[in-house]
């Protein structure tokens, strides 16, 4: 009891913070679970929105750069060792559940053979539906749009289009010799 109160006050206080330092830029709703081992971080003009009810585990790592935005739908839930990085845009619909070290990150490095990689960055929108199940090590890149009530298997990985009630799965095989 004396916990879930502590950490009912944390959040307000850690909310009230953040809206202060970063005013519209920080548009998270006042009632949260949010781990206090979690991360909500804006840098320059970057947003983030949170609806109402939603949950983030411990170790969680969410930052907006740039001009990034990052929303998320009411009633989503977060596992451990989530990681978001919006350098554009990454839109998430409401009621989705997030396995334990989910990564979404709409930006890569840019390369060429005869510079290698360099620190540039080439960004395209991440969006993901309402009820969808993102299961654990899943990763999500730039450009990826998941439609609704859809789930994508541990350790998938996804870029393009995904329709509406689709299952995507990682084939594999397990080989006993």
């Amino acid at each position: 009891m004396i916990r879930a109160l502590f950490l009912s006050f944390y959040n307000v206080w850690r909310i009230a913070l953040n809206k202060l330092v970063h005013w519209s830029r920080f548009d998270v709703h006042w009632l949260q679970r949010i781990s206090p081992l979690c991360a909500l971080k804006v840098f320059q003009r970057g947003v983030i929105r949170v609806g109402r009810n939603c949950e983030f585990a411990a170790y969680c790592d969410f930052e907006a750069h740039g001009d990034g935005v990052l929303e998320i739908g009411e009633g989503t839930y977060f596992n451990r060792y989530c990681m978001i990085s919006a350098h554009e845009r990454v839109s998430i619909g409401k009621h989705c559940m997030f396995g334990p070290g989910v990564k979404i990150f709409d930006n890569n490095h840019q390369y060429s053979v005869e510079r290698g990689v360099s620190s540039q960055l080439v960004t395209a929108p991440i969006t993901i539906g309402d009820n969808c199940w993102i299961a654990s090590d899943a990763i999500i890149l730039k450009g990826a749009c998941v439609g609704k009530n859809c789930v994508i298997g541990a350790g998938c990985i996804v870029r393009g289009a995904i329709s509406d009630g689709s299952v995507v799965v990682n084939r594999q095989e397990v080989i006993i010799k």
